[in-house]
């Protein structure tokens, strides 16, 4: 029985792996779909999982939308003149 034990310890990360692999299958799979299910899981996970480059990210968005905003304001110079 410990040999068994010892074989399941030793394969477990292995069977971990392989579990997540294949629920990311079934996930991936179902949200080409546009299965409501896995939309809503992937956007829960997104939402309580930790972003680890979330400064970088702000920091992204923010020099964009001053881009979007600058360029905006120097069409409408252009239309005035």
């Amino acid at each position: 029985m410990e040999f068994y034990q010892s074989i399941f310890i030793m394969l477990s990360p292995w069977l971990i792996f392989l579990a997540l692999a294949l629920i990311a299958k079934f996930l991936i799979k179902s949200a080409r779909k546009r299965n409501t299910a896995a939309v809503a899981f992937g956007a829960i996970s997104q939402m309580v999982l930790p972003d680890p480059q979330v400064e970088k990210t702000i920091e992204i968005v923010t020099e964009a939308k001053r881009v979007v905003k600058t360029l905006e304001e120097s069409e409408e110079k252009e239309n005035i003149a």
